[in-house]
């Protein structure tokens, strides 16, 4: 049968070039996400040029800053990835040596390495312009619909606050501690997930949709509908100066708490709302709608279909983050509602997308390039 011409190897591919030329490959293997990137990083420029009041922020500091913190995390992730694979699936007899041949052979894979590094580096260009897309929030269009989702929670729970139907079930400082671990962990679960997408040992339409579909809820739900509908989130609602303020017993529940056990979710705001105040790098208050939640919901959609179990791992996670962001004062329910339901709509969206990028000539060189080094 004739190969499709779509996807027809060009010449001069090949996988005795070695490593460098499977890097190069792979960048453009990954074009998809390269226009992404760029055309965010474009709309930003003209943004600054439309708003000159925006300062950005300095590349060579984020990155480095970036870097610093997410390497540590990364490589967290990676062990325990690997620390699951190794006990669960190897079960070897002495599992330490196993684990470190593992992650030597890990980091080692050629194919591997040319299939994330691209993905990388296109993250931290992607992170810069979203922390200062972020930040610049409040000064786009300052914070103006706080009462309005309050009053929208109350009208949907039953002339009740979510977090005062929550308290009763949740207002203990043991299960508010652990509520608010779950929530921290929200942190390591992302780098989880992207390291093992990013950092497969070879391409395929489910790495190609979730990574789509990550970037379109970062881009969407936490940039343009964050600054059409911007706002502060309960935690805050007191301190933009709203009256009453229906969240006063649920943030003196938090900070009661925080002097038995520790609540990290206080200390975080108060320095959020320190940096909103001065402008430090430790900015970005947003409420409408919910990044925690829409991601959490990503990570289980694309987790459970890679490993059901695994999926319901996440799809519990995601939950709990849900019961967090409400318990914690972080959101209102509605902006959970807002980003779970703009989060199922991309990633249904995103699959016939990934279909389409997966029959590309610069895709299918990739691949057969991985199959011959196979």
């Amino acid at each position: 049968m004739e190969m499709p011409v779509a996807v027809r190897p060009r010449a001069g591919v090949s996988p005795a070039n070695g490593f460098f030329s499977l890097l190069r490959q792979s960048l453009s293997a990954h074009g998809i996400f390269w226009l992404i990137v760029v055309s965010y990083y474009a709309g930003y420029l003209v943004l600054l040029r439309l708003r000159p009041d925006l300062v950005p922020s300095n590349f060579l500091h984020m990155a480095s800053g970036f870097l610093q913190v997410s390497a540590p995390i990364v490589f967290m992730s990676l062990l325990l990835m690997r620390f699951y694979h190794i006990a669960f699936h190897v079960k070897p007899e002495r599992s330490i040596p196993a684990l470190l041949k593992d992650l030597y052979q890990f980091l080692g894979s050629g194919a591997r390495m040319a299939n994330g590094i691209p993905m990388a580096m296109v993250m931290v260009v992607f992170m810069y312009v979203f922390v200062d897309v972020k930040a610049a929030i409040p000064t786009l269009n300052p914070f103006s619909w706080d009462t309005f989702f309050s009053n929208l929670d109350r009208t949907l729970h039953f002339g009740r606050q979510p977090w005062e139907w929550l308290q009763p079930l949740l207002g203990y400082a043991p299960i508010t501690f652990l509520i608010n671990i779950n929530y921290n962990a929200w942190f390591l679960v992302m780098w989880m997930v992207w390291v093992f997408f990013a950092f497969a040992d070879k391409p395929s339409e489910l790495r190609t949709r979730f990574f789509l579909s990550y970037f379109a809820v970062w881009i969407l739900i936490g940039g343009l509908l964050a600054i059409v509908f911007s706002s502060a989130g309960p935690c805050f609602y007191g301190r933009l100066g709203l009256t009453p303020d229906p969240y006063a017993g649920l943030m003196a529940y938090l900070r009661g708490v925080n002097g038995v056990v520790p609540v990290w979710a206080v200390s975080m705001q108060d320095m959020l709302w320190q940096g909103h105040i001065d402008k430090t790098l430790i900015d970005g208050i947003s409420g409408m709608p919910s990044m925690h939640n829409g991601s959490a919901l990503l990570f289980g959609l694309a987790g459970y279909q890679v490993s059901r179990p695994i999926g319901r791992i996440l799809f519990v996670h995601a939950f709990l983050i849900f019961v967090g962001s409400v318990h914690l004062g972080w959101h209102y329910a509605v902006d959970d509602y807002v980003s779970w339901a703009f989060t199922l709509v991309i990633w249904y969206a995103m699959a016939p997308v990934a279909r389409w990028w997966h029959s590309t000539v610069a895709q299918g060189d990739f691949d057969r390039m991985l199959e011959a080094g196979a």
